[in-house]
């Protein structure tokens, strides 16, 4: 089952990890990666999906760095690759690339082929410090495109409903991209 895709899921492996070799990795690479960030270690890149300091949002490319910032145009300052690494011969993804790279965001950014259900090796989001693990009814919930995903509702705040995976993954996910019905489940089980 998808990770709300109504396509064949991105493999991380054989279509966006050459892609990042292409475009990121001349900066993002080794212990002296730019801005720390190290794109070429897959542990080191999970900690960066979801969790505290994200640089990708599984779920929601249009509000992560790396869609974010590979998407401006090259005249920006922000872009990636910034313009001083340009004029080093560093290349933008192309649109094609960058395509691609937000799919597998949606698909919610995860590394192992195969598995629908497989997320990179990232901590789970978990509920405030002491509190018990909540266990509630695994349903599936769609989104607008037609994907699916059977995972358990934690929360619902404010524009972003969190939903807990069957293996123990959570994560927030745009209220409105989802299906009219999963809309408004997420709004009853929120309480609303």
């Amino acid at each position: 089952m998808m990770l709300f895709s109504s396509a064949e899921a991105v493999d991380y492996k054989e279509e966006i990890r050459p892609i990042l070799n292409k475009k990121c990795f001349k900066c993002h690479t080794g212990p002296k990666a730019k801005g720390g960030l190290r794109m070429d270690a897959s542990d080191d890149f999970a900690k960066r999906i979801g969790g505290d300091d994200p640089l990708i949002i599984p779920g929601d490319p249009a509000k992560s760095i790396l869609s974010i910032k590979a998407g401006l145009p090259s005249s920006d300052g922000d872009a990636m690759p910034p313009p001083p690494a340009r004029e080093r011969g560093a290349e933008a993804m192309t649109a094609a690339e960058l395509t691609l790279v937000r799919q597998w965001i949606t698909d919610g950014a995860k590394f192992e082929a195969g598995s629908a259900d497989a997320s990179p090796a990232t901590s789970p989001t978990t509920p405030a410090t002491g509190a018990a693990p909540m266990v509630a009814e695994v349903r599936t919930w769609s989104n607008s495109g037609g994907g699916s995903l059977k995972a358990s509702f934690v929360a619902l705040n404010g524009a972003n409903v969190t939903l807990r995976k069957e293996d123990g993954t959570q994560f927030d996910y745009p209220l409105a991209n989802l299906s009219p019905e999963s809309q408004a489940l997420a709004k009853q089980l929120g309480g609303q």
